[in-house]
């Protein structure tokens, strides 16, 4: 019952978050990045409009293969958030429980999956996202920049 509910809702999430409205906002974004298995590669995108910030972490599997994505745990991505001498000021994870038991997620070829979180800035600045995904067969970490004014 929950997977009926919760994927049509993700789908729209996801949809939402590809197509929500583009007005002139400032953006940050990584050039995708190979992962441990050469067909996976990953995109990080910084979206700074409406004074709260949006990330989202989209991998993609670039092989002609399906894919097995492991998590040890319910923890499949994180975001971190430093200041540009690199004290953490927000971390998407913290604070919240995360299942023990291991999930996997199939990416068949050419697929794609994004993982996106919201933050409220507390201040302007110049900021370091660091995006992860915790998969532990094909694990993704990146770096992006970005200012608020």
């Amino acid at each position: 019952m929950l997977s009926r509910i919760a994927v049509p809702l993700l789908a729209a999430a996801g949809l939402v978050f590809a197509c929500g409205p583009r007005t002139p906002s400032p953006l940050a974004n990584a050039r995708p990045k190979a992962g441990a298995d050469k067909g996976i590669t990953s995109h990080v995108m910084v979206d700074t409009a409406n004074g709260s910030v949006r990330f989202a972490i989209e991998v993609t599997n670039d092989s002609p293969k399906r894919v097995e994505l492991r998590f040890p745990d319910g923890r499949t991505h994180d975001f971190s958030v430093l200041t540009s001498d690199g004290r953490e000021v927000w971390r998407w994870s913290e604070g919240r429980l995360f299942t023990q038991g291991i999930q996997n997620r199939l990416l068949d070829a050419h697929d794609s999956t994004i993982y996106d979180e919201r933050w409220t800035p507390p201040a302007p600045g110049r900021y370091v996202l660091v995006a992860q995904l915790h998969s532990e067969t094909h694990p993704v970490r990146q770096r992006v920049e970005f200012a608020l004014r």
